[in-house]
């Protein structure tokens, strides 16, 4: 019992851990915009991420309404379209994958616009 409580007392919530997916990846592509070694390992992982929370939301788990788990599949999509069409032409910004993940989290720590 101690050993359970040790461990929820130290462990992240759901929310908490995707803020700081978010803010990790907030990070690491805004450095990739500026070092291009680093801008593939940072789309590999902004892929990656998009497509566990598209996964995620695709099963109905009955947690979140069907309106949201479409505008999160939406938003998702929209990432991974233009993620892909990043990692193909070299030159393309990553200044809107950077947008949206801090829109998201933005939303998700109750930032106001």
């Amino acid at each position: 019992m101690r050993a359970y409580k040790a461990v929820a007392d130290t462990s992240m919530t759901g929310r908490e851990a995707e803020i700081a997916c978010f803010t990790m990846m907030i990070d690491e592509l805004s450095r990739a915009e500026q070092d291009a070694s680093m801008r593939m390992k940072a789309l590999d992982r902004h892929q990656k991420l998009w497509s566990l929370i598209m996964k995620a939301n695709i099963i109905d788990s009955g947690l979140t309404p069907d309106e949201e788990r479409a505008l999160i599949i939406d938003l998702a999509d929209k990432a991974q379209r233009y993620g892909i069409q990043a990692i193909l032409d070299d030159r393309l910004t990553l200044n809107p994958l950077i947008d949206i993940a801090q829109d998201v989290l933005d939303g998700l720590t109750g930032v106001a616009g």
